[in-house]
C-alpha cells in the first residue's frame, strides 16, 4: 500500500510536500502522532490497518485518534469481523483485502474531492 500511495501521490502532483511514515505498533504510531501534534503539524491522512486483529486495543486507539485529530482524514482498513458503526459519518473505512484501484479511489476521495474531513470543525 505504501508503494500504491506513493505512486498515486506522484501521479497527482502531491508528492512534493508529502511525508509518509509506517508504524508497526500502536505505541510507535502514538509517539509519532504526539510529536507531529506538538510541532503543530497535523497529518492530512492517517491510515490505520487493523489487519486481522480487531482487538479492543485497536478500537480504543481508533477512537482516540478520531477524537484527538478531527482535522485529519483517518481511513481504517478493517477485517470482515470488525465491529463498526455503519451509520457513523465520522468513519471512513474499507474492507480487507484492498486492491490498488480501490485504494486509489479512496485517496482521490479523501485528498482531492474532500480534503477536509466532513466531521471536522475547521
Amino acid at each position: 500500500m505504501s508503494q500504491w500511495t506513493l505512486r498515486w501521490l506522484l501521479q497527482n502532483d502531491l508528492a512534493e510536500d508529502a511525508t509518509m511514515y509506517t508504524c508497526n505498533t500502536i505505541e510507535d504510531a502514538q509517539n509519532l502522532l504526539e510529536t507531529a501534534l506538538i510541532e503543530g503539524e497535523s497529518p492530512s491522512l492517517i491510515v490505520f490497518d487493523h489487519a486481522e486483529r480487531s482487538k479492543a486495543e485497536n478500537l480504543k486507539f481508533s477512537k482516540k485518534i478520531h477524537e484527538s485529530i478531527p482535522e485529519s482524514w483517518i481511513v481504517e482498513i478493517v477485517p470482515d469481523d470488525m465491529p463498526i458503526e455503519k451509520n457513523d459519518g465520522s468513519l471512513y473505512w474499507i474492507r480487507r483485502p484492498v486492491n490498488e484501484e480501490e485504494w486509489g479511489e479512496t485517496l482521490e476521495q479523501v485528498l482531492l474531492r474532500t480534503p477536509t474531513p466532513q466531521w471536522a470543525e475547521t
